[in-house]
């Protein structure tokens, strides 16, 4: 017989072999029990016994997950159960899961006879068996070998797609599994490496981390391979994490503090066959000096003179030795002191907020908690009594105490130096804390570190360092890296596991140390304010025809506020034109004049291929082995992303957008730019790429991938007989600024052209739109609006006869046009609004009726500013649109760009028999 079709596919797609292992647990206490909701913890324990009985018999099996424990055997029930999260959502379409019972769903269980539960079981043992054949037949690695591949490849590999490559894995899974079988390693360490976090290293590493000096490579002391940027050769170094302590020392203190430790720790260990001295070498950049300070020993192994597998592992040994000897002596001085822990929600934080406001408010003298309790209404944020009062101000009392804002003795509460700081930084809403005050505890728990720190500054500094390493992350990815730092994986659940993980990301998001869109959390780096621009955007706009002139190029009067314009309303814009005109070079010279060129990363040219038919050519897609392949997009998208980037103009071109079909491959660009909101300052969007669709692997990179508020896309197009036409769905969302009339007298100005000419960084605030929706804008400028409205009003009524009317989103677009222009003085009204007709109205009129052509004398009759004999008109308007068609009609029209475009659609009708915006 052969598997009902919900089973026979279930193992088709594995990376590894929970799923096979998790439905032979489930049949095999079915066939014990013959209870069909099983205790999932009775199937969890039965999960775990193969992986531990597999790995002490000898068997092959996968590895725990990295991070997790260091063999099966101290891998806990609460670890498997949340393994087991994985395999569970991958076979959701047949398990039934509840917080303590696992089963089929009723439909599978209708099928399973004895029959097809020996062959679901036959078919869950062939498969497991396959996977492990593959395990064991992997490839002994070399450490030699590994060593020589990167450091003879990794500069070529730079050059090429970061993810999914060889290196990553190399670095991320083959040679920490290697370290972690040499005799000498044991589970007290943690062995990671690095190639980057969605972008190329300068430095690539291969780190060994005592857990009781420290699980993080930012702080504490660790052994690390470090490649030299050039790739000249490789050092094994005993070093100190340089990025906490110079955070919080700054660089002239924290290079004092790494000399001093170098020096005790030189004295205190043998360190026989080692260099003692700052001759490592790995780059010229600043960080070249932060490791050559903080390095202790180090081997130096060339590129062209790796030794044998034999004497590299003989020397990390001994490194070993040396590493271990003084983490011994350092944990065997240390006070026993129990685990940093948090206990806190972000109401504390919030509540406190009270507390402080009424010690303020009463001259700052010393409160007794009894007084605090009579007022709990003004103390309290609920406004009225809560239950258990007292408890409930001694709580949220001693957050405030280790967060160095109050005092409290003798149950008298105090506001310290830094409290009454943090006083007279409130605003008008003392229940949210204001800019200052962020900053202020900030400062503080920078401030905080060795023995004094208190535990609450202990464990969120150490939070931190984690979302500091991880970069972007998920709720369960901070889980696993922050309960299993504090070491509190055996002490708490896993539902308070993951709370309290919950309640600090709360916590980090609301002090600005990670922002979270959607489910991804990505980390802040510590930045300068944003730099106050002192150029108008008049002056920067003068500045970017400037720069453009020094290149030898010109362009028509007011296209480049027509471009910043169309940007800022929206961050779409198409320039349509006969070929050659210079589109593509309008928006790389554009970007350079703001600071965003090819190398940096800020310009992306895609040129469109015609055999594009849906968003997998442009975005990227899963390749065979499940694997996700970015898409020159998701690439640029990535960049842009990252927290150093996100004050930073990123714009991509789409080269002859149209020579496919814009609605097939770029359709869902289109629905996530609608998707735009407001979250706190950000513009956000939905996720373009879908987590839950990706590899493990690459979720991290891709996953829950949006379109940010820095992002600006500008597609450039041909209007000719070999390219396709555009959809109202695309029009709608863009402007479309042609370009069709060309001076070829125009000549380059030889006085004042340099390819010298230097750009000017900006940022993105002068870019970025400031209105989503119409209420937005429409507070400080109704007069305007309704001006606006009005005349689209007039203009919508004639679209209708042909069924071409525009809705709110082109309405709203107009408007924020309008309000940008008067507002930075760039165009008179009349000349901005003939724009806009241009370039939001007249590209949706197209065809061959007569109707068609009513519309358009209608619309040129609001185009001229006059009446117009539009019935006599409609047999025969050529000397309406002849009169037009001249480079310098004799008479004036209110809006002449449209007015010129409108005779000339009106020339084609009537000589073709067809018309559209989009003939040349």
């Amino acid at each position: 017989m052969t598997l009902p079709q919900e089973l026979a596919s279930i193992f088709r797609s594995r990376q590894k072999s929970y799923k096979m292992v998790l439905v032979l647990s489930i049949l095999d206490d079915y066939k014990e029990s013959f209870n069909r909701r099983l205790p999932l913890n009775q199937v969890a324990e039965r999960f775990l016994s193969y992986y531990r009985d597999g790995s002490m018999n000898g068997a092959q099996v996968d590895y725990p997950p990295q991070g997790s424990a260091f063999k099966w055997s101290d891998f806990t029930l609460g670890q498997t159960k949340s393994l087991l999260k994985t395999p569970i959502d991958a076979l959701s379409s047949i398990l039934e899961v509840t917080p303590d019972t696992i089963t089929f769903k009723p439909h599978i269980w209708d099928k399973l006879n004895e029959d097809v539960i020996a062959e679901l079981s036959e078919y869950a043992r062939i498969e497991l068996s396959n996977y492990n054949s593959q395990l064991s037949s992997a490839p002994t690695i070399s450490l030699q070998e590994s060593l020589s591949l990167i450091l003879n490849t990794y500069i070529e590999a730079k050059t090429q797609q970061f993810a999914n490559h060889q290196l990553g894995r190399l670095f991320r899974q083959s040679l920490p599994e290697y370290l972690r079988e040499l005799p000498f390693m044991n589970g007290d360490y943690k062995v990671q490496g690095s190639i980057g976090q969605g972008n190329w290293a300068n430095i690539p590493w291969l780190a060994i981390l005592d857990k009781r000096l420290t699980t993080t490579t930012q702080q504490g002391e660790y052994i690390v391979y470090l490649f030299a940027e050039d790739m000249s050769a490789v050092y094994l170094t005993l070093l100190q994490g340089v990025t906490v302590p110079l955070r919080e020392r700054g660089k002239k203190d924290g290079y004092q503090y790494f000399e001093q430790k170098v020096r005790e720790m030189r004295e205190l260990l043998p360190l026989q066959n080692l260099h003692k001295d700052e001759n490592i070498h790995l780059t010229s950049s600043g960080i070249g000096r932060d490791y050559q300070v903080s390095t202790v020993a180090y081997v130096r192994y060339d590129r062209n003179n790796i030794p044998e597998d034999d004497i590299l592992i003989a020397d990390l040994e001994n490194m070993m030795y040396n590493y271990k000897l003084y983490a011994d002596q350092v944990t065997e001085q240390q006070q026993p002191t129990a685990p940093s822990t948090f206990k806190y929600t972000l109401a504390h934080l919030y509540l406190g907020q009270g507390i402080i406001s009424y010690l303020g408010n009463n001259n700052y003298s010393p409160i007794h908690i009894n007084e605090l309790v009579s007022n709990q209404a003004t103390v309290l944020i609920s406004g009225d009594d809560v239950k258990n009062p007292k408890e409930r101000i001694q709580h949220v009392g001693r957050a405030l105490q280790e967060l160095g804002q109050i005092s409290v003795e003798d149950g008298y509460y105090s506001l310290t130096p830094q409290g009454t700081e943090y006083y007279l930084a409130f605003d008008e809403n003392k229940w949210r804390l204001s800019p200052e005050q962020v900053q202020l505890i900030r400062r503080y728990l920078g401030e905080s570190n060795g023995d004094h720190a208190t535990n609450l500054a202990k464990v969120m500094n150490l939070a931190i360092s984690i979302v500091g390493e991880l970069g972007t992350f998920t709720l369960d990815e901070f889980n696993t890296a922050f309960i299993s730092a504090m070491g509190l994986e055996e002490e708490w659940g896993t539902v308070t596991q993951e709370n309290r993980s919950r309640f600090m990301l709360n916590w980090l998001e609301e002090l600005q140390f990670v922002k979270k869109t959607g489910d991804q959390y990505m980390f802040q780096l510590d930045e300068e304010a944003e730099p106050l621009d002192t150029m108008t955007v008049s002056d920067r706009l003068s500045y970017i025809k400037s720069f453009i002139r020094n290149k030898g190029f010109h362009f028509p009067n007011e296209l480049i506020e027509n471009l910043y314009l169309s940007l800022k309303t929206k961050p779409f814009v198409i320039l349509a034109g006969v070929s050659g005109t210079g589109k593509t070079k309008l928006v790389k010279l554009f970007a350079e004049a703001l600071g965003a060129l090819s190398h940096n990363h800020q310009f992306t040219l895609i040129p469109v291929r015609p055999d594009w038919s849906d968003p997998s050519d442009l975005i990227g897609y899963k390749d065979l082995s499940g694997a996700f392949r970015p898409g020159r997009l998701a690439e640029a998208l990535v960049e842009a992303s990252k927290p150093s980037n996100q004050r930073k103009p990123y714009f991509i071109c789409l080269d002859e957008m149209n020579l496919a079909r814009v609605e097939h491959y770029f359709s869902d660009l289109l629905s996530i730019i609608e998707t735009q909101e407001w979250q706190g300052e950000a513009i956000v969007t939905m996720p373009l790429i879908n987590k839950d669709t990706l590899a493990s692997d690459d979720q991290p990179i891709y996953g829950n991938l949006s379109l940010p508020d820095n992002v600006y896309l500008i597609g450039t197009v041909n209007m000719d007989e070999t390219t396709h036409p555009f959809s109202k769905k695309v029009l709608d969302r863009a402007n479309t600024i042609e370009f069709n009339y060309i001076n070829l007298e125009q000549f380059p100005d030889q006085v004042i052209q340099s390819n010298e000419a230097t750009t000017i960084k900006t940022s993105n605030a002068f870019l970025r739109s400031e209105y989503l929706q119409l209420i937005d804008a429409y507070g400080e400028n109704q007069e305007l609006v309704k001006q606006v409205t009005a005349k689209l009003v007039k203009v919508n009524n004639i679209l209708e006869q042909v069924h071409s009317h525009v809705g709110f989103r082109i309405r709203d677009a107009v408007c924020f046009y309008m309000i940008y222009n008067e507002r930075f003085s760039l165009m008179g009204e009349d000349e901005a609004f003939d724009l806009q007709l241009l370039q939001k109205i007249l590209p949706r009129v197209q065809g061959s009726s007569s109707s068609v052509k009513r519309v358009l004398l209608l619309l040129m009759q609001e185009a001229l500013g006059k009446a117009l004999s539009v019935n006599s008109l409609m047999d025969d308007a050529s000397d309406l649109y002849m009169k037009w068609s001249a480079h310098e009609p004799e008479e004036r029209a209110k809006y002449p760009m449209s007015t010129r475009k409108i005779a000339f659609m009106l020339r084609r009708l009537e000589e073709d028999g067809f018309t559209s915006y989009w003939l040349s």
